[in-house]
């Protein structure tokens, strides 16, 4: 049903009931809309412009959580959300509202979006441990003098506390069967080739909890090949919602060994190999050094990356070799 068809048959309704002329019956119904969605009753919705946070997206709309007091949920139908990401604050120009079966709609224009973390309200994540452990005695020892075994030698010289990020980054729910993960379940159905049916439920995932970082590094690595500032922006969330749970000095590791740590190194890395590609070699290098700092066990191969970076390579110049640079 259209957005026309839907506000005659609200306005029949309504007219069916009051028995009011059908100008004034519409007046109401669109006042009615315009409170649904915490716009001034005395003013057209077709005027004004909301903010709200992506929670969602499907082909040509979005499932937004308005900013302000009001907090509803609407569904916008528009032609731009096509490169939006959950968990970006948009500013939307609404030119019609509706509601069907009890939800708010709106359709209109994109006008802005950006990531502003602190707008989405989030509560961190538990980032629990405390631990000391001592890295050089746990792993094999780098030896040598290359510029990596001087960086393994320096993160490792003295024991360091290790942290874990509570289950929710990996998509485990509290409230879920613990094999019932969908983070899982979408790498499984990509490995098969079925993105169209992992991008819903990745996307479905952050609608439950836009603090589940695996599933933003799943969006990531999906649109990695073929667009990549697509991809750096989902990583790029990915991270922020992160960096919630990490204190600002903090100075102990996030192991790959712990499991839940793994959705956090996994969009620093993606997020590293787009600058690499996007040509900002200097960025990479310094956040394929973070990596490295932060998990020196080194799962990913950060390492080799952190090497051509280093010695100016382009992504130009390796991306067809067999490179150690794959999203993991």
């Amino acid at each position: 049903m259209t957005a026309h068809r839907d506000l005659k048959k609200l306005i029949r309704e309504r007219q069916t009931k009051t028995g009011e002329a059908y100008t004034i019956a519409r007046m109401h119904v669109l006042r009615a809309q315009a409170e649904l969605l915490g716009l001034p009753a005395d003013e057209p919705a077709t005027t004004r412009k909301l903010e709200a946070i992506v929670l969602k997206l499907n082909r040509q709309s979005a499932r937004l959580r308005l900013l302000g007091d009001n907090k509803e949920e609407v569904t916008f139908r528009s032609s731009d959300v096509y490169g939006l990401a959950p968990g970006q604050v948009v500013s939307i120009d609404v030119e019609h509202t509706w509601s069907f079966r009890g939800h708010a709609y709106a359709s209109g224009k994109v006008a802005s979006s950006r990531i502003d973390i602190a707008k989405l309200g989030l509560a961190p994540l538990p980032f629990t441990g405390g631990d000391v452990v001592d890295l050089r005695e746990r792993a094999e020892r780098v030896r040598g003098r290359s510029p990596y075994a001087m960086l393994w030698r320096l993160s490792t010289e003295t024991p360091r506390e290790m942290f874990e990020f509570d289950r929710i980054a990996w998509g485990a729910f509290p409230d879920a069967d613990p094999e019932d993960n969908p983070t899982c379940h979408a790498t499984e159905l990509m490995d098969k080739g079925n993105t169209a049916e992992a991008y819903q439920l990745i996307m479905d995932t952050l609608h439950r909890d836009l603090r589940c970082i695996d599933a933003h590094a799943l969006l990531g690595n999906l649109a990695f090949k073929q667009l990549p500032k697509q991809a750096m922006m989902h990583y790029e969330i990915g991270m922020r919602v992160a960096a919630l749970s990490i204190p600002a000095d903090f100075r102990g590791v996030i192991l790959w060994g712990c499991v839940y740590n793994r959705p956090y190194l996994r969009c620093l890395h993606g997020y590293a190999l787009c600058l690499w590609r996007l040509g900002r070699l200097a960025d990479a290098q310094r956040l394929f050094e973070r990596m490295l700092w932060l998990n020196p066990d080194d799962n990913q191969g950060a390492r080799f990356c952190w090497d051509d970076v280093r010695a100016g390579r382009s992504w130009e110049d390796v991306k067809d070799e067999d490179h150690p640079s794959a999203l993991h």
